[in-house]
């Protein structure tokens, strides 16, 4: 039985897998025209949008005003939204089902489908000189979701990239989702208390600084072809992002 389902059975998953991502982006290539326009509606409106990460700076958000401005909640960070209801739910394809919110806690949770596909059929559909950054980093898909929904200025909170040092340095670049185990390597003095990620694994930097840095440059060039903006609202000054900082939501 074990034989089978491990030569056989994933194989085959995977195939599926495959056949699904493709036909979702046959369907959206075919239904540009709708999506376009809706595009289009919120373009012309000049919709905001705030995207919020697991960072600590996510907190910040009580400080703002939110009115008619969109929210979207990335991985852990809906857990610092109280009984704030967010427009939007988005986690990484390896985010722990017990670490998974409730569904009235958000109104739309966007699949892998949406946030990858449906972003490599729009570069294609347009012509756009370059591939969207797609699987790179959650964060980085939340973004490429919010350039083809046609928001023109996307707010960012709690996207610090600043973890502890001591963290990093124990990190093995393995992704670790046991959570007695997370407990065991990342507790302890010296590592502060993971409010909002509940992974403690500083994921992202498997990339590097250097490259994490250059990854964030080419997604902000990437921005101005969709005639989209990135502020950062933060007030954390010690992380990797460089995206220009601002003290408030403009409309």
């Amino acid at each position: 039985m074990l034989f089978l389902k491990k030569h056989l059975y994933n194989p085959i998953r995977d195939v599926i897998k495959k056949l699904k991502e493709h036909l979702f982006g046959i369907e959206t290539f075919f239904k540009f025209k709708e999506y376009t326009k809706k595009r289009n509606e919120v373009y012309n409106g000049g919709k905001n949008i705030l995207l919020v990460g697991s960072g600590k700076s996510a907190l910040e958000y009580r400080k703002h005003n939110l009115k008619d401005v969109d929210i979207m909640a990335v991985n852990n960070s809906i857990k610092a939204f109280d009984d704030l209801v967010v427009d939007y739910y988005l986690c990484a394809t390896d985010f722990p089902k017990h670490e998974m919110p409730k569904k009235n806690s958000y109104k739309e949770k966007i699949s892998k489908y949406s946030y990858r596909y449906h972003t490599l059929a729009f570069a294609k559909y347009y012509n756009l000189p370059f591939r969207p950054l797609v699987g790179k980093t959650i964060f980085l898909d939340s973004l490429n979701w919010a350039f083809t929904k046609g928001y023109k200025k996307i707010y960012l909170l709690g996207f610090d990239h600043d973890y502890n040092p001591n963290r990093v340095k124990k990190w093995n670049g393995k992704y670790e989702t046991n959570k007695k185990k997370l407990e065991k390597n990342f507790s302890g003095k010296g590592f502060e208390p993971d409010t909002f990620y509940g992974q403690g694994t500083p994921d992202p930097l498997r990339h590097g600084k250097e490259k994490l840095s250059n990854l964030f440059s080419l997604i902000e060039a990437h921005g101005k072809f969709y005639g989209c903006e990135i502020y950062n609202l933060s007030t954390n000054k010690s992380g990797l992002l460089k995206f220009k900082r601002v003290k408030k939501i403009d409309w």
